[in-house]
């Protein structure tokens, strides 16, 4: 027994250990089949918010338009008031459609255009504009053309519509 008792020693020396086995590193994915599926369903939640953002931008690209338009108006002349005043209608017949804004006038149009954005129109502004579409005799302000492309641009930016439109 002592011969087996020796040899059981030897092998137990250290002198015959041998490395450590290291198991093969984890990947970077792991395998499991949920992690995949939750994987697309986040990619599908993305391509869903990119194409929303795109489709707001198309849409409001006549907003953006019209903005550069107003900037083009810097005479306070006549003409470029009622440019203005043409410009922030043909931007409600884009937003509303046709059938919509052709039947506004006058104190309707008014209230069309403050019912549907953030602007408020001043009976003296209201009277200043009809002065300037319907006398030949109008005298053009440095104010009134003021207010009017304030109103027009603040128009142009705060107007809302419906997602049915």
């Amino acid at each position: 027994m002592s011969v087996d008792m020796n040899k059981t020693i030897a092998e137990a020396s250290l002198d015959n250990l041998h490395d450590i086995i290291v198991p093969e590193a984890v990947g970077c994915l792991p395998p499991a089949p949920g992690w995949y599926i939750l994987g697309l369903l986040l990619l599908a939640l993305l391509g869903h918010f990119v194409m929303n953002a795109y489709k707001r931008y198309k849409k409001s690209l006549y907003k953006r338009e019209a903005l550069v338009e107003v900037v083009r108006y810097k005479e306070e002349s006549k003409e470029d008031m009622i440019h203005l005043l043409t410009l922030a209608k043909r931007v409600a017949i884009t937003a509303y459609g046709r059938e919509e804004i052709a039947r506004f006038s006058g104190d309707s149009w008014w209230d069309f255009m403050e019912q549907h954005s953030k602007v408020k129109v001043s009976k003296e502004l209201r009277v200043e504009i009809s002065n300037l579409l319907y006398d030949e005799t109008y005298q053009n302000n440095s104010s009134h053309y003021t207010a009017i492309k304030e109103f027009v641009t603040l128009w142009i930016k705060t107007h809302k519509v419906s997602d049915h439109v």
